[in-house]
């Protein structure tokens, strides 16, 4: 791997990892590594370079959106019995992501009536919002 930067996704969960391999496999982009991380918890790599264009770039982050909110749904149906809170990952505009804590309860009554992908968009939304605040009226912007 020499000194070639490479970009680290992270995964929870194996079917999500699995999408997220043949995703990238579509658009020709091949893993430089994978493994298991067990720094903080067991976890799943896939290592990528980091000169793709900046379309491509962009397409495999919101793919990687999508894979963590299935990510984050599926480890809470493997472990609904044992887990008092759900994360939900918000990224951040300085690449970062973080977990807001959820009531699984809750979580599970939303996606009864939106899909995940609604429910990242609206992360997302409210992410954005508190990172750029804007304080005219909906209807002025």
């Amino acid at each position: 791997m020499n000194d070639q930067l490479m970009l680290e996704f992270i995964f929870f969960h194996e079917e999500p990892c699995r999408r997220f391999k043949a995703f990238l496999a579509e658009r020709g982009v091949e893993p430089l590594k994978e493994g298991l991380d067990e720094t903080d918890v067991e976890g799943l790599t896939v290592f990528i370079r980091d000169d793709l264009d900046d379309a491509l770039s962009e397409e495999i982050e919101a793919f990687y959106d999508e894979m963590m909110t299935l990510n984050e749904a599926l480890v809470a149906e493997d472990e609904e019995d044992e887990m008092h809170n759900v994360g939900l990952a918000v990224s951040l505009k300085d690449g970062r992501s973080v977990y807001a804590a959820v009531d699984p309860e809750v979580l599970a009554r939303v996606l009864t009536v939106i899909s995940h992908d609604e429910l990242g968009r609206i992360v997302d939304a409210v992410a954005d919002a508190v990172e750029n605040p804007d304080d005219r009226p909906l209807c002025k912007r």
